[in-house]
């Protein structure tokens, strides 16, 4: 859960199909009003297509709002961020960005944190009772609800979880109905209690309608999904908060979550988000995850990155940075 985002109109990259290893190219320009193929963005990383379906994405948010404990100052030292125009401004704010991706490997189709849908009763007003056209963008990408083979949720915070559902003569029913939705053990229980039901309750509204139709795989936060998807424990955010880790030939791709939010906390793993469950924990997950990823050479999709959000972890300095594919 994140303090703040507006949902305004924002920019994505006109099409392109990249492929891992390869440097993306494109103009930046306004999203159409109605989602078409020119707002897809779609990259192409071993033998698996991966596509990043944005639901919102905001620029020049100042990074105190996320992050409370950093500065502008701490923004601007991530210098690198220049390489990807809009990902940070020189004032030191940030773009945010709420996305899904949808993985396409071997005749299977997973989506990975369906972000917050439409129609939810949510404490945060930006997130409150959404009308966006995020599957409009998902039919426009070529996919059908009921085409989806496997949902994965990183963790259960209510912008991970949001489109699994949706309103049905006036209930909450299973959006994806074709699909095993997955459920790390000790995260399902730490969403479902009382702490985390008290103003707004995701729980009752996009996850129980899959638990009650049998739709749910509850398993280890390194379960192996099979098809070469499994689960990376990477806790700190959430207690069972996990990564997915695809075998897609040459070095493999993860889907952080939000283990990070933001390119430039590579720059400096201390710096906590400001939902981060266990800060400590947080932050040593992130240090982990990232000299995991910069010695392994495996691709990278960030869940909350904007503007780029595909690339590699890679040492610089006394830290790391991302360079974007």
């Amino acid at each position: 859960m994140w303090l703040v985002i507006i949902c305004e109109p924002f920019t994505l990259p006109g099409t392109v199909v990249r492929s891992a290893g390869a440097r993306a190219s494109g103009t930046f320009r306004r999203i159409s009003p109605a989602p078409s193929n020119e707002d897809i963005e779609r990259w192409t990383i071993g033998d698996t297509v991966v596509t990043a379906l944005v639901e919102a994405e905001t620029p020049g948010i100042p990074v105190q709002l996320f992050f409370p404990e950093a500065t502008a100052d701490d923004v601007r030292r991530a210098d690198w961020l220049a390489d990807s125009p809009g990902v940070a401004g020189p004032d030191g704010t940030i773009a945010f960005r709420v996305q899904a991706f949808v993985l396409q490997r071997a005749g299977r189709i997973v989506l990975v944190d369906p972000c917050v849908g439409n129609g939810k009763r949510r404490s945060l007003p930006f997130w409150n009772d959404l009308s966006l056209p995020w599957m409009d963008r998902f039919r426009a990408a070529g996919f059908a609800p009921e085409d989806v083979d496997l949902v994965v949720h990183t963790h259960l915070h209510e912008d991970h979880v949001g489109w699994d559902t949706h309103l049905s003569d006036g209930q909450w029913v299973p959006t994806f109905t074709n699909a095993r939705h997955v459920y790390v053990g000790n995260e399902l229980d730490y969403a479902a209690t009382e702490e985390r039901r008290t103003r707004d309750d995701p729980y009752a509204d996009s996850i129980e309608p899959i638990l009650r139709a049998g739709l749910a795989d509850i398993v280890a936060a390194d379960a192996d999904l099979g098809g070469g998807f499994r689960l990376m424990s990477t806790p700190g955010h959430t207690p069972g908060h996990a990564s997915l880790v695809v075998e897609c030939g040459g070095d493999g791709f993860v889907v952080s979550g939000d283990l990070l939010h933001h390119q430039f906390q590579l720059a400096d793993p201390t710096i906590a988000e400001v939902a981060d469950w266990d800060a400590s924990l947080a932050h040593r997950t992130r240090a982990d995850f990232f000299d995991h990823c910069a010695t392994s050479g495996c691709v990278v999709g960030g869940t909350h990155f904007p503007i780029a959000p595909i690339g590699r972890i890679e040492p610089h300095a006394d830290a790391w940075r991302f360079r974007t594919l």
